[in-house]
């Protein structure tokens, strides 16, 4: 690594006192702050720095004499008001000012705009019913207060980006629709009342402010105008040293295009901005900025504010190079240049700067290598850019290493620059003045907010005077501080803007001022962000939506200012590339104007490759869709000329030439780019032509004319001339085959948008104006054959298109099918497509039906073909492709002549209500899918959800994978057209096919007919287009293609029949009786075949043709219609059919039909018969095989799921299983828990009962409201800390098993996978001993041993009763001597089981056996050695590195107690609430418990080696139940037992004795759930008393529980007990014992079986009214507490006796008992437990922490998720302190986390882990479940693995929207409790592994989790 030494700066002078920043007055602010550079070591970062600086700008708020402390803090006091010692880096007035409600939000905001500005990640509303665009939007608080919200308006919501400033337009009238602001409880308006008059306290405050910011802005703006605008690295020393004295970029001469003001009277003083205006500024004297450079303050004399210079048309500043045009405003005079040094001195900074393109990794390597600094350092250094937009990252005063630093940092392309580190820390303090504007506007005055945005606005929009103190130009601070946008870095160019936004909300004079100032600045903005801006997604053009979609100000500007000519020229110069680079700087600028006579445009030109363009389309699409200017549209003549100038650019772009014999070599994406461009220009051409919706029929006729003027301006389209029926035809002559065609023509679409306007075209309209037709409009100077040469283009393009699919194109490659699709596809076609429909219905009423037929004929090249397919070969078409193409021919006329949806003027509601019927009748789609068919000008209608559900029925969703579906209703079916336009031939056929069974149930008959309806058209010009139907060349193409025998096409003729017969049935029917006249073109031979061949009779050949099948039902229905309009002519043709005599017909019916049922149900006998008697064949061979096997009959475990084998006692088998880690057992935390008690008490006393109706329980219930005045209810609940959990280990099997071999052979091949795919992240990892089950892909790493034998489950039970039992356990010696064995042998035997005992590290009672460590097999190797012991070996292998993981590498850990005990906990943990038995265990999970028995018993037998091995367990493992049991009574410990893990180790080697030893289990558990809880009680702050039920069924057992505290106490401290006290104790008792019996029961069931409930069955117990505690006592056979803890023990009860001897042994064994408890004072009785308040320390260290009893959750989550977005924007990361770019929400802890996010990257690690998995292993363990709220997604991560899933928030539609992906058209997002409940299932479950595993295993995924 290259080192470079640190520069050595000369010692920083100390910084003056801080209280003298209080009393620099206005003038010395600039000198002020360069004084603090050198002190500041020229960096802000310097503690002390930003405190003078907020000090000085502050002053009016923090000196203790000022007068204006009591407005700024008027609750607060002057004691408590904040003072210097206050101040720090964050500190602002605003937050100074207390936490109340937001300024916008305050009582003195109504009426008034609310103007929020929108946060990274907030959620944004709009209201479809009440706003007028989709730009309309509230936030959060405004929608949520208001009737949008209340009414359940059509509300869709999205989350803010943070591309560009938006603001909440609640307030703005201009904003809603009239009437229907909604009500906001902030900002509805007020009664009227008398004007609120500001004192003279308020208005010296805003003066003090003016003329302070006044000075600070004109500061700013100089220290701008000298910084560099691109980021230009130096090259040599010189460039660095002459850097000093460098000129100002503001003395070069830009080149722009001047926005002119409204047209004045004449007078040149006239102001700029027509009124509504505000006052340019003040005329105070103001100070002249700082000069860094030579420390001198100059003060400017007094002058007037100069006015905009007025003019009327557009002009525009002289350019040096191409169009140029007159001078009319000198440039901008530099400004007065500074002394210069006498010779360069530094020191210098080099800055970098952020970008997109670099990745942190290559900062952080780039900044290490050329500063020296470490890896830590650099680090800081990019997170710093990255937040900040860029930092300091070297200052030195010797150039080289400058250059040095800036070459390496360069080479990669980073963003750096050189500057003087005084100029570097006058732009830092620029940054400082953008957060004190933002700061200020946020500013209560008194009560009142947005006082000091008033003065804000007045300076930025008062006129900027230069260094000389004169105004140099007619410019505006807001106007110098847009233009230098581009020098701003990210923080400060969003804090600019945001300040913009924010004024805007002032007054609408301010709005209007601000929208003017500009645009009279866009074309530099524009300029910038489209040519040189690093970060265009920063630049200040995103301004221009909030103002250009405003209807007031876009008229204005309109028709003020020529604001619209303006974009146009700016687009038009920037696609033909008109650029000056004259400049000696080599800086580009915008030729403007541009020059008209250059139209060369080039797709492959960077103009057109980088899509910044779009934005400037944007504002444009946004100025056209106002009301107002559409107005101005159609009455100006001048915008046409304009607009359809530039479109013209445009047409034939990008042109396509088939490839005939050759493939293309090359395929150019181009297209690509070609289309990103047609994309915005079909949008801003329908909304140019919708204006015309507006216009009268003289505006409309003038637009028409000029339009089709410019489309056929310059034409030489050639003609030839075309026969067809008789008549000759002059027609465009062109090949689509063999010349270029290109797919965009936007003036076409333009003609057709503009021609929908069918009221200003009707033929009484036109009148009006002396017009006749639309005809006379279009042809009235051009001409027929020009119309011809404009309709030629959008015809070629659908016949290119048809070429394309029918396989003519296909050596272009795919590049040409891409363009067709694109052509066609939904989002594009209603632009497209649709339009050239359009164009072509236009064409049949302007010319001759006929002319335009036979033109299409002609296009399509079937002019010849048509009338004899057959004859001879087509040129260009092989005969499939000939064929093909007919049926597009004539699927495009039926298209023409049928769609009515602009021809016959439909309605806007009319025409969504028509497409959304024919996409649902192709079947059930979710919302999203149907609205990516529906045409885009839809998606905002706020019509759209009233038709939907008018014609479709929602289904909500049900499971957890379903989403909702609309279905449309029956009795829309009738409206389906299968011909609708935007249908594929598939989807058509599809669609007929469902309409035609709908009518058969409706009652339409077997053969149903779908009929066309009329077009129906009653006014506009399309009235005629019905008359097409009468047209002899439509005739002629339906007879020749009814002669064919294609299916599809003749399906196609016999539609336009049937069209014809409903338009126009009495000029059809004559046409159908009559021959077709014979066409020149056809052969001789041919004609004579079919002379005198009718219509007629190609109809009655279908109809009997039995290939026409499909059709037959069109043509009988055709034949019907005619058979009224002529008669006996079409019956003569028919076959005869006996109708005569309806009954006969019937009868025949009824016969046949009977003979096919007759038919039917002897083939069913005979199947029958068939299976019956291959039935009796099995049951006969089992029987034999029964006979055969007799008693010899085995369980089977099935085969190896790898050899297929069967698995039996000839080769080592075992089952998959996984062992993990697990923090899931919570424990009940101690210390403020009041919340924990109300939850344990509310717990249900069955817990094998549905809770369902109950969740989510407890505290996931909750919910902590965001915000203090947030009364919705809705929150985010409180998570379960880390802190209070337990780890263990947790097993599960999938059931699946596997030969030892086998599986040693397919372990083998997991590791050669990872070896040949290294780069791939494999859903295993093999240094965890990993696999993935190769049937069920369930994750494992243990192969556990399992034999056949080990299937049986026990029956042998212990015949002594309890006390028989425990009195021979705590004697075995004696009894054994009693039976006869040698007293040496039994005490050698005593002796072998005490070396048998152990402890782990907390005391707790094990067996050296069972240890989890590899002592074991390394000790005794041959004990290990093949086949289960190897098994064996193997899963202590795995589960030695697992206990290491959870216990840090150190501690005594037993298999009993960590893993099988953890287990069977979280097993019942899981089944809580779920409505089924808790040993209602799978099958799988039974065998896998009863396999680690088996483990247990083999490692005791490895250990000691001999055959009574169990027998010795069996004698090591009684003492672990304590009491009476104890091995040392007067030594045991009572708080080493373990009861759970005792009866798992006696289920292992004395199952016999399992209901014995869990009778005393039980006890030992109640005593230490007793003793915790007094620990619990003592350490809790309060303790909530339970309310007792009477009809509460565990009333009893509660009662017989709390009798245990009679046992510890004396008889007069009981007596002090209260009866709600009982009543809490016995309560706490039930629920912290019942997870024991559950836990149990587990046990019992794996060693008896799932038959043990049979078995204990009883008649005595009611088992559906009992409680599960009584029903398990029952099960288990443990005495009830009711009668074993009383005191009054009869003789006749020696189990009793033995129990309660049992408790009182326990109770000795307590530490401390006798000395502390058995005798407490009266007066320090605990009321809950009656034990003494202050319990010894031995118990409250020594207690085992309670096992949380109640129902888990998971953190319970906000009802809606804008919820959850609103809490992630005000929850800062602990880690960084700061909040969330992306948000990450831990699931069990609620912790909000920064997801990927570099600043909180473990940079220790090579790995880069991320905060989520930081935070994982923290807090889950290896496993975590995260909610991204940002992406709307999940996100479960397992040890360095994860994936993503589906999230539990669903729309309104009952669909997921994961990460936003639908944009704008995002809808309130609501919990759905089923989808998150399968997340908390599968965490419970421990699912999360496997989850993760089987998601990696689906694909090939190349990691990176580590850095989430």
């Amino acid at each position: 690594m290259l080192r470079r030494p640190r520069p050595s700066l000369p010692p920083a002078p100390p910084f003056p006192p801080l209280s003298n920043a209080l009393n620099v007055d206005s003038a010395s602010l600039p000198a002020f702050i360069d004084s603090l550079s050198l002190p500041s070591a020229y960096s802000l970062t310097t503690p002390a720095s930003r405190t003078h600086l907020k000090a000085a700008f502050y002053s009016y708020a923090l000196d203790p004499s000022s007068p204006f402390r009591s407005l700024l803090f008027p609750d607060q006091g002057a004691a408590a008001a904040p003072t210097l010692a206050d101040l720090n880096d964050d500190w602002t007035l605003s937050s100074a000012q207390g936490d109340r409600v937001g300024g916008e939000y305050s009582e003195s905001r109504r009426g008034k705009v609310c103007g929020h500005v929108f946060r990274p990640g907030e959620s944004v509303y709009r209201c479809r019913d009440c706003t007028l665009d989709a730009t309309c939007v509230l936030c959060s608080k405004c929608y949520h207060g208001s009737n949008h919200a209340k009414e359940r308006h059509d509300v869709t919501m999205s989350v803010h980006a943070g591309v560009g400033a938006g603001c909440c337009d609640c307030g703005d009238a201009e904003a809603f629709k009239e009437g229907v602001q909604g009500g906001c409880r902030w900002h509805s308006p007020l009664e009227m009342g008398e004007e609120k008059v500001e004192s003279a306290e308020v208005v010296a405050l805003k003066e003090t402010v003016k003329e302070r910011l006044e000075v600070l802005v004109d500061w700013m703006i100089e220290v701008l105008q000298g910084s560099p605008e691109e980021m230009v690295p130096p090259k040599t020393v010189e460039d660095i040293m002459q850097a000093v004295a460098a000129p100002s970029p503001e003395q070069e001469t830009t080149p722009h295009l001047a926005l002119p003001s409204p047209s004045a009277s004449g007078s040149s003083s006239s102001s700029a901005v027509s009124s509504p205006s505000i006052p340019q500024g003040s005329t105070s004297t103001a100070a002249a900025p700082f000069d860094p450079f030579t420390s001198a303050m100059q003060t400017d004399a007094p002058s007037s504010p100069s006015t905009l210079r007025a003019a009327s048309p557009p002009n525009y500043i002289s350019s040096t190079s191409r169009g140029k045009a007159r001078e009319i405003s000198p440039s901008p005079s530099p400004s007065a240049p500074s002394a210069a040094p006498s010779e360069p001195a530094g020191p210098w900074s080099v800055i970098l700067w952020n970008d997109e393109k670099h990745s942190f990794s290559q900062v952080i390597d780039q900044v290490n290598r050329a500063t020296g600094v470490s890896r830590q350092a650099a680090a800081e250094v990019a997170q710093r850019v990255d937040t900040y937009g860029r930092d300091v990252i070297y200052i030195s005063s010797d150039p080289a290493q400058l250059l040095a630093v800036t070459k390496l940092i360069a080479a990669i392309e980073l963003g750096v620059t050189v500057r003087t580190a005084r100029e570097t820390f006058a732009e830092g303090v620029v940054g400082e003045l953008v957060g004190v504007l933002r700061d200020l506007c946020d500013v209560r005055v008194g009560e009142e907010g947005g006082v000091l945005s008033e003065v804000v606005s007045s300076v930025l929009l008062g006129p900027w005077r230069g260094a000389g103190g004169e105004q140099e130009a007619p410019t505006s601070r807001f106007q110098k501080l847009v233009q230098s946008d581009a020098k701003l870095w990210k923080e400060a160019r969003k804090g600019l803007a945001e300040v913009f936004v924010t004024l805007l909300g002032v007054s609408a004079e301010v709005k209007m001022e601000l929208s003017v100032q500009f645009a009279q600045t866009y074309s530099q903005v524009a300029e910038a962000y489209l040519l040189t801006d690093r970060e265009p997604e920063n630049s200040i053009i995103f301004f221009g939506v909030q103002i250009f979609t405003v209807p007031s100000v876009s008229a204005y500007l309109v028709s003020q200012h020529h604001f619209l000519s303006h974009l146009i020229a700016i687009l038009f110069a920037f696609f033909t590339e008109q650029l000056d680079s004259s400049h000696p700087s080599g800086k580009k600028h915008l030729v403007l104007p541009p020059n008209p006579t250059i139209r060369r445009i080039d797709p492959e030109s960077p103009a057109f490759k980088q899509k910044r363009y779009f934005q400037v389309f944007s504002d444009l699409n946004h100025l056209i869709s106002s009301p107002a200017v559409q107005s101005l549209i159609c009455d100006s003549s001048t915008l046409m000329e304009d607009f359809s100038s530039f479109l013209s650019l445009f047409t034939s772009m990008n042109p396509n030439t088939r490839a005939v014999n050759t493939h293309v070599e090359y395929e150019s994406d181009l297209w690509v780019i070609a289309f990103n461009v047609t994309i915005q220009l079909g949008k801003i051409c329908r909304s140019f032509g919708e204006a015309y919706q507006r216009a009268t029929p003289l505006q409309l006729a003038r637009g028409l004319s000029a339009l089709l003027a410019r489309m056929s301006g310059g034409s030489k389209a050639a003609f030839h001339a075309v026969g067809f029926g008789g008549t000759t035809y002059q027609l465009a002559d062109f090949d689509v085959a063999s010349k270029p065609v290109s797919f965009h023509h936007p003036l076409a679409w333009l003609f057709a948008e503009m021609v929908k306007n069918i009221d200003a075209l009707d033929e009484k309209a036109l009148e009006t104006i002396g017009v006749k037709s639309l005809s006379q409009i279009a042809l009235g100077r051009q001409g027929q054959l020009v119309f011809l040469a404009s309709m030629d283009h959008p015809l070629r393009v659908i016949v290119l298109v048809a070429q394309v699919r029918v396989g003519l194109w296909v050596r272009n490659g795919f590049a040409m099918r891409a363009q067709q699709l694109h052509y066609k596809e939904y989002s594009l076609r209603e632009n497209t497509y649709d339009q050239d429909i359009v164009f072509l219905q236009s064409a049949m009423v302007i010319l001759d039906p006929s002319l335009v037929l036979v033109a299409i004929l002609d296009r399509f090249q079937l002019l010849d073909w048509l009338a004899s397919p057959s004859s001879a070969d087509h040129p260009t078409f092989e005969p499939a492709q000939a064929m093909a193409m007919a049926e597009e021919m004539v699927y495009l006329i039926v298209i023409m002549l049928s769609d009515p949806t602009y021809a016959g003027g439909l309605s806007n509601e009319a025409i969504l209500r028509r497409e959304l019927i024919h996409n649902l009748c192709l079947g059930s789609s979710p919302y999203s899918d149907l609205m990516r068919r529906v045409s885009e000008k839809f998606a905002d209608d706020p019509a759209l959800t009233r038709i939907l559900a008018d014609v479709s029925t929602f289904k909500h969703p049900v499971g957890t994978a379903d989403q909702g579906t609309y279905t449309l209703k029956p009795e829309c079916f009738t409206e389906v057209n299968p011909y609708f336009p935007r249908y594929s031939r598939n989807q058509r056929e599809e669609a007929e096919k469902i309409v035609r069974e709908q009518l058969k149930k409706q009652g339409g008959g077997n053969e149903p007919v779908i009929v066309p309806k009329p077009l129906g058209i009653e006014r506009g010009p399309f009235v005629t287009l019905a008359q097409s139907f009468g047209s002899d060349a439509l005739h002629r193409i339906i007879f020749y293609s009814m002669r064919t025998d294609e299916l599809v096409l003749v399906d196609e003729a016999l539609h336009l029949c049937m069209l014809s017969l409903v338009e126009s049935p009495a000029v059809f029917a004559s046409f159908a009786s009559n021959p077709a006249p014979r066409e020149s073109s056809i052969s001789e031979e041919v004609e004579s075949a079919a002379q005198d061949e009718t219509l007629l009779h190609l109809l009655v050949k279908i109809e009997e043709d039995e290939r026409m099948k499909a059709v037959r039902h069109k043509a009988k229905w055709c034949l019907d219609r005619l058979n009224e309009l002529l008669g006996p002519q079409v019956n003569a043709l028919r076959k005869v059919e006996d109708t005569a005599s309806p009954a006969k017909a019937l009868d025949a019916k009824r016969l046949a039909a009977k003979a096919r049922q007759e038919a039917i149900m002897k083939q069913f006998a005979q199947a029958q018969q068939s299976f019956l008697d291959s039935v009796d064949d099995e049951d006969d061979e089992e029987d034999e095989d029964e006979g055969m096997e007799g008693e010899a009959a085995k369980p089977s475990l099935g085969s190896c799921i790898v050899c297929q084998d069967e698995l039996d006692s000839s080769r080592a088998f075992g089952a998959l299983t996984f062992v993990q880690t697990s923090n899931i057992i919570r424990l009940t935390p101690e210390g403020d828990n009041a919340d924990y008690q109300s939850e344990i008490l509310a717990t249900p006393s069955s817990l094998d009962h549905d809770a369902s109706h109950l969740r989510p329980f407890g505290i996931a219930s909750q919910k902590i409201p965001v915000n203090a005045d947030d009364d919705s209810g809705d929150g985010l609940s409180k998570g379960f800390s880390s802190q209070h959990t337990q780890s263990g280990l947790f097993a599960s099997a999938c059931g699946h098993m596997m030969h030892l071999a086998c599986f040693d052979t397919y372990y083998k091949s997991i590791e050669q996978r990872h070896h040949v795919q290294p780069t791939r992240c494999h859903p295993e990892n093999t240094t965890r001993c990993e696999f993935i089950c190769p049937l069920c892909k369930s994750l494992g790493n243990v192969l556990l041993p399992a034999t056949v034998e080990s299937e049986a489950f026990d029956t042998a039970v212990d015949q002594h009763d309890l006390a028989e039992w425990a009195q021979l356990a705590m004697d075995p010696t004696a009894a054994a001597i009693a039976q006869g064995a040698a007293r040496l042998a039994v005490e050698e035997a005593q002796q072998k089981s005490r070396n048998l005992q152990a402890r782990t590290t907390n005391g707790v009672m094990g067996l050296k056996p069972w240890r989890i460590s590899l002592t074991l097999p390394s000790s005794v190797p041959s004990e290990f050695a093949g086949g289960e012991p190897l098994m064996t070996a193997r899963l202590l292998v795995v589960l030695d590195p697992l206990m290491q993981e959870i216990n840090g590498g150190s501690g005594v850990s037993f298999i009993p107690n960590e893993l099988l005990a953890y287990t069977i906990s979280a097993l019942e943990v899981a089944s809580r609430g779920q409505g089924e038995a808790v040993d209602a265990v799978s099958d799988a999970t039974s065998r896998m418990l009863k396999s680690f028995l088996l483990v247990l018993a083999n490692l005791v037998h490895a250990q000691t080696g001999l055959e009574a091995s169990q027998d010795l367990a069996a004698m090591a493992v009684l003492p672990h139940l304590g009491g009476i049991f104890a091995s040392d009574k007067r030594n045991s410990d009572f708080f080493a037992l373990d009861p759970l893990a005792t009866i798992i180790e006696a289920a292992a080697v004395m199952s016999s004795a399992f209901h014995h030893i869990v009778a005393f289990a039980f006890y030992t558990e109640l005593v230490r759930n007793y003793l915790a809880i007094s620990k619990l009680a003592e350490s809790s702050a309060t303790v909530i008393e339970h309310q007792g039920d009477a009809a509460d069924k565990a009333v009893g057992e509660c009662a017989s529980l709390a009798l245990v505290r009679l046992f510890f106490v004396s008889p007069s401290a009981t007596g002090l007990q209260s009866e709600a006290g009982v009543s809490t104790l016995g309560k706490l008792l039930y629920s912290y014992t019942l997870p024991f019996l559950r836990r149990a029961a587990i046990v019992h069931r794996t060693i008896f079986g799932p038959d043990a409930h049979d078995m204990a069955a009883d008649a005595d117990l009611d088992l559906d009214e009992s409680t599960e505690f009584a029903r398990l006592l029952h099960l288990l056979r443990i005495p009830s507490p009711a009668v074993a803890l009383r005191q009054d023990v009869p003789p006749s009860a020696p189990a009793v006796a033995a129990i309660q001897a049992h408790v009182f042994a326990l109770r000795d064994s307590v530490p401390g008992w006798r000395q502390n408890l058995a005798n407490p004072a009266p007066d320090s009785i605990d009321p809950l437990t009656s034990l003494p308040l202050a319990l010894p320390e031995s118990i409250l260290t020594s207690c085992p922490p309670l096992q949380h009893p109640a129902i888990y959750e998971l953190i319970g989550l906000p009802h809606q998720l804008d919820t959850l977005a609103a809490e992630s924007l005000q929850r800062k990361c602990e880690r960084c302190n700061q909040v969330p770019a992306d948000p990450a929400l831990c699931l069990f802890c609620g912790q909000i986390v920064c997801s990927q996010s570099f600043c909180c990257m473990d940079s220790e690690d090579e790995a880069q882990h991320g905060e989520c998995n930081m935070h994982m292993w923290t807090c889950g363990g290896s496993i975590g479940i995260y909610f991204l709220i940002k992406r709307n997604s999940v996100l479960y991560l397992y040890t360095d693995k994860g994936t993503f899933s589906t999230p539990p928030y669903l729309d309104s539609h009952g669909e997921v929207d994961i990460g936003g992906r639908r944009g704008r058209n995002q809808f309130p997002q609501f919990l759905h409790p089923g989808r998150y409940d399968e997340i908390r299932k599968t965490w419970l479950s421990h699912g999360i592994p496997t989850f993760v595993a089987r998601k990696l295993d689906a694909v090939t995924d190349h990691g990176g989790w580590s850095s989430l």
